[in-house]
């Protein structure tokens, strides 16, 4: 192997090894070669310009663009959206306002993604950051826009759009989502068997004396009481993504976590197009339990009912005997007037008139049981109504689920891990009927204390964490859920307690082992940390304009940025020509990419033969190169696993 000396004019390089650089011959078209072919390979020093010369061609500066830009993984990022779709779609996005001199307002809606693509906490630094995104041309011709305008022109657009704009962005993003969160359910299914999906509300603060927020009320936010918003985030475990956001829902400040979840979990099944088989079997369970209810309501309703006409036979009955006996006292009264006979306590008329007195009580006593009758007849009425009222929306409910498993003839086990704020009795049982295997946190923490009172000693805790020891409580019965819950009672070691805490599971297979099921649910994490990394490098933790479509434009954007960002990754791996480490290893780190690489400079190089990015040679990544020409490719879905709503 010749080596050139070392000069002042050839700085020393890494000697690659023959593996490495057979690897590297491949591209220009020379067959592959064994390490036993190679007997001689001559290395020649070439300057980063004359490396680019071989890739984009004889001429560096030229036919159509030689440019530069301080904000290389924009350009990457640009160049992935063109090749998607998305710029044209998001131009032909509808906004009342009138077009301005210099671009259309849908170039500022871009221009609104291409910030948050590019980490900005304010709107404002658009045009004020120390490299401004806004007054970079080069950024703005990657996204294939003439010009960006100036942040104040953006804040203008966002508060002309309206519900027409923001549904169409949501679809936009959709549309182009779609294949990749496709391919990501196919791969996860075929490797786990299994789909998993997060649920998670996270708190967006606005200043407690704000007053032009619109909606933005107190709540219960990162455990405290503040202002603002809630929004509702659903996140699908994948393996080649590690997790994927699908959507966001926004909702106010004063909204608790079991009011958002059962619209999310619709929402994920429309996102993904999948669902799993329904329990109707469970359903159909209650509906027996409820007939048998509703019989045995009419049983003693109509049985009040027998016993209330005998109430009224007696009152007939007494009332038209104290009208003989009362006669009959007058008759006996003028009789002992007329002889002069003084009434004795045992003679005929005080006879007499102890029975009018009976009978008079006998009709006031049996009026009293009628009523008594009549209010226990019509709470019966009541909880017939109510009883009947369920029946139709059990027999609804079950309509509707047995057409779902009509028209999904490939239900897909599906996992869903929420935390305690969701698990009320009545969602978990919406969730069981709707056939999710349900991982989640007790929602009351007096749960804890009434299974530490269950325990019977000696008890045999499990170790399922590093301070961390269960032990299986078997069927637990939440309030307001008919199915009984697989609990796990856990206790923490803390440094100066005992914590205990609560978990269920119900599938329609045993539960798994204590360990497993520990991490199972805590793997849930991994919507926290994406809830963390929008909110830390996708700006949701601030809001950059004050209207409401515009706040919800930007909740959208930084949901689907944090995933855009992995897709472009994935993209710009196939487009490396060259490339140090420290590039290769930003491409798997998002926050790396959107707060380093995003403010790299970069040389942009466009020519009727190539599409060349080579980042500043001085720079962190120097040498890397990357080829940006080229579509992109998405392995389709396969169909039968679609299901339509009928």
């Amino acid at each position: 192997m010749i080596i050139p000396a070392q000069t002042e004019a050839c700085p020393v390089i890494e000697v690659p090894s023959v593996e490495q650089l057979l690897s590297r011959v491949s591209y220009s078209g020379i067959p592959r070669m064994s390490v036993g072919d190679v007997t001689k390979v001559e290395i020649t020093y070439r300057t980063p310009v004359e490396q680019m010369g071989e890739w984009v061609g004889e001429r560096i500066a030229g036919d159509e663009l030689d440019a530069t830009t301080d904000h290389a993984w924009l350009v990457v990022m640009g160049q992935f959206a063109q090749a998607l779709g998305l710029v044209k779609e998001l131009e032909a996005v509808p906004i009342d306002q009138k077009q301005g001199p210099k671009c259309p307002p849908q170039t500022k809606l871009i221009e609104l993604l291409v910030g948050i693509l590019g980490g900005i906490e304010y709107l404002q630094d658009l045009n004020r950051e120390a490299h401004p995104i806004a007054t970079d041309p080069t950024i703005a011709q990657a996204w294939a826009q003439t010009i960006f305008a100036h942040y104040s022109g953006v804040s203008r657009t966002l508060d002309a759009a309206d519900e027409s704009t923001l549904v169409a962005v949501i679809e936009t993003l959709r549309q182009v989502s779609r294949p990749f969160i496709q391919e990501a359910v196919m791969e996860t299914i075929r490797k786990r068997g299994c789909l998993t999906a997060d649920v998670d509300l996270t708190g967006r603060e606005v200043s407690p004396t704000s007053t032009d927020y619109k909606d933005a009320t107190f709540g219960w936010m990162d455990d405290d009481v503040r202002k603002g918003y809630q929004a509702a985030i659903l996140s699908l475990v994948c393996e080649r993504w590690q997790r994927l956001l699908l959507a966001l829902q926004r909702y106010t400040g004063r909204t608790h976590s079991a009011e958002c979840l059962q619209a999310m979990v619709r929402e994920l099944e429309q996102v993904l197009g999948m669902r799993p088989r329904r329990r109707v079997a469970l359903v159909q369970t209650q509906r027996q339990a409820l007939q048998v209810r509703i019989r045995q309501v009419q049983d003693h309703w109509e049985r009040n009912q027998r016993k209330e006409q005998a109430f009224r036979t007696i009152i007939i009955q007494s009332r038209s005997e104290a009208k003989t006996l009362q006669a009959e006292v007058v008759r006996l009264e003028n009789e002992y007037q007329a002889r002069g006979w003084k009434e004795k306590p045992h003679s005929q008329l005080a006879k007499t008139r102890h029975k009018l007195a009976a009978a008079q009580k006998r009709e006031q006593r049996t009026w009293q049981g009628v009523k008594k009758v009549q209010t226990i007849r019509a709470n019966q009425e009541n909880e017939m109504r109510t009883l009947q009222e369920q029946q139709t929306h059990l027999d609804e409910w079950l309509a509707e689920l047995e057409a779902d498993n009509l028209a999904n003839p490939n239900p897909i086990p599906f996992v869903l891990r929420i935390d305690a704020g969701f698990s009320t009795g009545e969602n978990l049982a919406w969730l069981i009927e709707m056939g999710y295997i349900v991982l989640t946190k007790a929602h009351h923490s007096n749960i804890s204390q009434s299974l530490r009172q269950r325990l019977v000693k000696p008890v045999t805790w499990t170790r399922v964490g590093r301070n961390a020891e269960a032990v299986n409580m078997g069927d637990y019965y939440q309030n307001d859920c008919p199915y009984p819950l697989q609990a796990m009672l856990i206790r923490y070691h803390l440094p100066d307690e005992l914590r205990h805490t609560t978990l269920f599971y119900y599938a329609d297979t045993p539960a798994p082992a204590l360990p497993q099921w520990f991490r199972r649910y805590n793997a849930r994490q991994t919507i926290e940390a994406g809830i963390k990394e929008e909110k830390a490098v996708f700006t949701l933790k601030r809001h950059l304009v004050r209207s409401p479509i515009g706040m919800q434009l930007q909740e959208q954007f930084a949901l689907f940025a944090a995933n855009f960002v992995r897709w472009a990754a994935a993209w710009a791996k196939d487009a490396l020509r060259q490339a140090n480490r420290r590039f290769e290893t930003a491409l798997d780190q998002v926050k790396t990419l959107i707060r380093i690489v995003s403010h790299t400079p970069a040389r942009w190089v466009r020519k009727s033969v190539g599409n060349t990015l080579i980042f500043d040679p001085d720079g962190p990544f120097a040498h890397t190169i990357l080829c940006l020409s080229g579509q992109v490719a998405v392995q389709l879905t396969l169909p039968l696993f679609n299901f339509k709503t009928l």
